[in-house]
């Protein structure tokens, strides 16, 4: 974990250059008119719903998706083509539960943090917490986009956490949508008189995302702003904590020299980390001899069988012996088609995946891990910190992710000569 202190704060060159970033957005609640979502929005939305239950009908995924059964079955071929979930009768099932049981590795506890509305929506459902803990006890607001990937993880480990020192989480879910006002979403939990502090994670859309950096900036409440970047001419900095992905590269990059590779391609989907990512990757390659890296490519999301498929062409056209990828669906993705076109990963192509929530013990792949314990963790740590504290200097702290060896990155030094 590295921490950086300035009275005026430092902020990260990659994420203020960052375009939009959009992933799944969050259904509908109850009562709310259900708008037409674009194909690949409707594939984020159920990819994210696979990382939180098992199966998912059909019809409860047009109900969800607010489209016909015929398309939702479309969705699913698409996705099934590109290896990222299973068919069944009547559904679609994770690819980690039609094939085996999630590793002690990869398994999350998040079942006590979701449930289905009878709208079809996930919420966010609260933990319960023991009769010490009344309705007037201090609380910490958090909002954080809706339950996916890593974030029940976050939530949970929050909640443990304040549980033991005597406070609440009220959590609010926000979106990754464009058209979400989460400074009204702020002003309610701040509105709340038990509520002495805030953890956000704001939406990373410029427009959106300018209304509710203007809420913090005016706002009193003391904040934390985690995995996300200031902007770069705001009026006033908050406290904040990250995954410090520059350096999670670093780790990535020494995991492949280890083990021989020097000629090292890289492919990005398109999220709120990746340009962070990216730009770690740039500086190593920039900054020494070691790597020779023919190509980068981004933009790519993990059902554009198109896309995917060019990735593996330049793969193979290039002769890299490693891939380094975000996110992990991408990475499935390329695995799966690289076994399609008669190679294999680690055997022909070693690969290392910057996530390392999603991807299943069936297709085990060394990954880069954001730590959702150490991320809570900090983060309520730095916002007591504050609220004592409230003269300090602005606190900007980096926590490492971690590289698990899954064995997907083979010694090629140990190959026999050709």
């Amino acid at each position: 974990m590295t921490e950086h202190s300035n009275p005026t704060a430092s902020t990260s060159a990659a994420q203020t250059r960052a375009t939009a970033r959009r992933t799944a957005p969050a259904a509908p609640a109850a009562g709310e008119r259900k708008r037409d979502y674009l194909p690949a929005e409707r594939q984020d939305m159920i990819l994210s719903l696979l990382t939180r239950q098992s199966v998912a009908t059909v019809p409860e995924l047009a109900k969800l998706l607010n489209t016909t059964e015929i398309t939702v079955r479309r969705d699913l071929t698409v996705l099934s083509d590109a290896g990222l979930l299973k068919r069944i009768r009547g559904g679609a099932m994770s690819v980690t539960d039609a094939d085996s049981p999630l590793s002690p590795i990869t398994q999350q506890p998040t079942a006590a943090l979701s449930e289905r509305s009878p709208s079809g929506a996930i919420t966010v459902k609260p933990v319960p917490h023991g009769p010490e803990l009344g309705s007037d006890q201090p609380a910490i607001g958090v909002m954080l986009p809706e339950p996916s990937f890593f974030w029940p993880g976050v939530i949970e480990h929050m909640r443990t956490i304040a549980s033991r020192l005597g406070l609440r989480i009220l959590t609010r879910e926000s979106t990754y949508d464009a058209d979400v006002r989460e400074d009204d979403i702020l002003e309610d939990l701040s509105s709340d008189p038990t509520v002495c502090g805030l953890i956000v994670a704001p939406n990373s859309h410029p427009e959106c995302g300018k209304y509710t950096w203007d809420w913090i900036s005016r706002s009193e409440t003391p904040t934390v702003v985690i995995e996300r970047d200031q902007p770069m001419l705001g009026s006033r900095f908050v406290d904040s904590v990250r995954t410090n992905h520059p350096y999670g590269v670093r780790k990535a990059a020494v995991h492949f020299l280890s083990h021989g590779h020097t000629r090292i391609g890289t492919a990005f989907s398109d999220t709120p980390t990746s340009t962070m990512i990216q730009e770690g990757w740039h500086e190593i390659v920039d900054s020494t001899d070691a790597i020779d890296c023919p190509f980068v490519i981004d933009g790519i999301q993990p059902y554009d069988t198109k896309g995917v498929n060019g990735i593996v062409d330049t793969i193979l056209e290039s002769g890299v012996t490693a891939m380094l990828v975000h996110s992990d669906y991408l990475a499935i993705a390329i695995a799966q088609t690289l076994e399609r076109r008669g190679k294999r990963v680690p055997d022909d192509v070693s690969l290392i995946s910057v996530d390392g929530f999603a991807t299943p013990s069936s297709r085990p792949l060394t990954v880069l891990r954001s730590s959702d314990r150490d991320l809570a963790e900090v983060a309520i740590r730095t916002l007591l910190d504050r609220i004592q504290n409230p003269d300090a200097a602005t606190r900007h702290v980096l926590v490492d992710p971690t590289l698990i060896d899954r064995g997907s990155v083979v010694d090629i030094r140990q190959r026999p000569a050709a």
